[in-house]
């Protein structure tokens, strides 16, 4: 399978992006990452339509949000264009550790929501 790896500019030649490659290899994918020469100079001539094109050859979108949970504009396009085709969406995971509940607060938030 081969996925599109939908990131920032700011996670470009990090060690983010570097992890992010090695679990979609390890996953056994094949990736299509736009961090190359030849697609920013697509994107000078073309804009997002140029990055948009590229999601067509592919079978699913991998994305990685900003550490805030915030989706930029051009991610964010590059999902809806997946969306549009009905490709499989998935996001990377950002900030799990900060997002743990412990055993106290699971408990409270399922009481909270009527399953406890």
């Amino acid at each position: 399978m081969k996925a599109y790896y939908a990131h920032s500019v700011y996670l470009y030649n990090t060690k983010q992006e570097e992890r992010d490659l090695d679990l979609l290899r390890y996953l056994g994918f094949s990736i299509y990452n736009p961090n190359n020469e030849k697609d920013g100079e697509g994107y000078k001539n073309y804009g997002m339509n140029y990055f948009n094109s590229l999601i067509f050859n592919c079978d699913i979108l991998v994305f990685r949000a900003l550490p805030d949970g915030r989706i930029p504009a051009g991610v964010y396009s590059e999902i809806l264009t997946a969306m549009k085709m009905g490709k499989t969406i998935i996001e990377l995971p950002s900030n799990m550790l900060s997002r743990g509940m412990s055993v106290e607060n699971t408990r409270e938030f399922l009481k909270e929501v009527g399953n406890r």
